[in-house]
């Protein structure tokens, strides 16, 4: 009874000041973010058809942490944050366009050329991932790029380079990915609403446009190869899914509710009730993320990614991959006082970033994508993960910089010899 009170009690008080702030940004998405992804476990019952237990204790704990270390941290920024500005007073200053144009153009090409050389008639997204990696062509730098310039032009108001940076996001999403493409977009909404009231025309806007993505991606997810299978109709495969859960309806809750949010209240169950900490090193994972350490080590990839420690240790009785759970591996790595930890410094971070990433600064204005990431999507990555989106922000931005640093310099140059001609 008193861990049911704890649970209600967090998520309740947040919700209430959530609701007095009246407020769209970041901070608010992490809140809507941490109640989607775990909302079996704020009810107490985990559903992953078809299995059925109840949440862990330990679990319920860690997601009430997070709430109210959430909004503690939330109640400060806003005692101290007074400047409200919205989309409409943002500062439209593209002295960085180069950058964000260098970015997309490197997912242009890197698209195309993938395309080119690997086609696109792929059943499975695994099959176009190693058809990619065997043509010596990373994935990640055919959509991470666009993602980022996408978000940068809506903070800037850029049609033009929003539109050119969706192409590849596109084909990304065609080939049945979707964490880039939808921490995108997240990130877009959430901008281009950034601070509206939530009884402004904008909110109820948004609200629609996000019921429909939702609708859209839970439904694409399990039937974006139905579309390129020529061997079955997607009638067919319909009522075969109809057949096997026993109802539409059955078929309609899984794919909307169970499949992505009972997932991650699983892996987080399940991890904290089993204690993984045995199978786990903190240490091993942090120094395994940083640049380059993989390849002169004897750390392999397995050894720092906790979504197979859940795989192969809190696995309901699944034969595919479960992803991962961030605060599942804070537990484990150093329990609740990782996850106390952990939460401080997400938290902590979201709501500088928050108050920064529409100034005129290229770090602030490229870590937006990160920003939406952390706010949105972290709840179901391995630490290293976060690593890796920190890793690829600094890489391609160093790349970008560099060349736009370049190319002002030698327009310097080239003006400079045309006042000494004249």
């Amino acid at each position: 009874m008193l861990i049911k009170f704890v649970i209600y009690f967090s998520v309740s008080s947040s919700f209430i000041y959530f609701l007095y702030r009246n407020r769209i940004d970041f901070l608010l998405v992490f809140f809507l973010s941490t109640t989607l992804y775990h909302w079996q476990i704020i009810g107490g019952k985990i559903i992953v058809p078809p299995y059925k237990f109840e949440a862990s204790d330990e679990s319920i704990i860690i997601i009430s942490t997070i709430f109210l270390i959430h909004t503690l941290i939330t109640i400060f920024h806003d005692f101290i944050v007074k400047n409200k500005i919205t989309f409409n007073n943002f500062n439209t200053n593209q002295n960085y366009n180069l950058i964000a144009y260098v970015l997309c153009f490197i997912s242009l090409i890197l698209t195309f050329r993938g395309l080119y050389i690997v086609g696109f008639d792929f059943i499975l997204k695994g099959e176009y991932s190693k058809a990619l990696t065997g043509a010596n062509i990373n994935p990640i730098w055919l959509h991470y790029p666009a993602a980022m310039s996408l978000v940068y032009s809506t903070v800037t108001k850029n049609r033009n380079l929003f539109i050119l940076s969706f192409i590849p996001l596109l084909v990304y999403g065609y080939m049945g990915y979707r964490a880039e493409l939808v921490t995108a977009l997240v990130g877009c909404i959430t901008i281009y609403a950034f601070n509206s009231k939530f009884n402004s025309l904008k909110f109820l806007t948004i609200s629609f446009l996000v019921i429909i993505l939702f609708l859209f991606f839970s439904i694409y997810k399990i039937t974006y190869y139905d579309l390129r299978d020529d061997s079955v109709t997607i009638s067919e495969r319909f009522e075969s899914r109809v057949s096997f859960y026993g109802s539409t309806s059955n078929l309609l809750k899984k794919t909307l509710f169970y499949n992505e949010w009972g997932q991650i209240s699983s892996n987080l169950s399940l991890s904290t009730e089993k204690d993984l900490s045995k199978y786990y090193d903190l240490p091993t994972t942090v120094i395994g993320s940083l640049p380059f350490v993989k390849r002169f080590s004897d750390i392999k990839e397995d050894d720092v990614r906790f979504s197979r420690v859940i795989l192969e240790h809190a696995n309901p009785g699944f034969s595919y991959k479960l992803g991962g759970s961030f605060w599942a591996e804070a537990y484990a790595g150093l329990n609740i006082i990782g996850v106390i930890l952990f939460s401080i410094l997400v938290s902590i971070t979201i709501a500088f970033l928050n108050n920064v990433f529409y100034r005129s600064n290229p770090i602030f204005l490229f870590s937006t994508l990160f920003l939406s990431f952390l706010s949105f999507y972290i709840h179901r990555n391995d630490l290293t993960l976060v690593f890796a989106h920190f890793k690829n922000m600094l890489f391609l931005l160093i790349v970008a910089g560099s060349i736009f640093i370049l190319f002002k310099f030698i327009r310097l140059l080239l003006l400079n010899l045309k006042e000494t001609n004249y």
